[in-house]
């Protein structure tokens, strides 16, 4: 069974191309992939939706690990509150 680790605690969410929604805060990740990977969203309400996220990277020069920001496919702005927690298996 696959190990899941907290990815980010979403503090705001926009709208991004076509019917994806991009959330913040950026993050630092290790090795980021451009592919499409599961994750499940922890609303704060305490429901749980499974979504498809994909790395938007920002920042991939210098000594420091690349900037990301996560973009969920086919969301709304809506279906991603505050305080939703974005999980992902390791």
């Amino acid at each position: 069974m696959a190990e899941t680790r907290l990815l980010l605690v979403v503090d705001d969410a926009f709208a991004a191309r076509g019917r994806d929604v991009t959330v913040s805060p950026r993050i630092t990740v290790e090795n980021p992939t451009r592919a499409p990977f599961p994750v499940r969203l922890r609303l704060p309400t305490g429901e749980e939706r499974t979504a498809t996220a994909v790395f938007e990277i920002a920042h991939i020069q210098g000594p420091l690990p690349p900037y990301a920001m996560v973009r969920l496919q086919a969301t709304t702005v809506d279906a991603v509150p505050v305080g939703t927690e974005i999980w992902t298996a390791d």
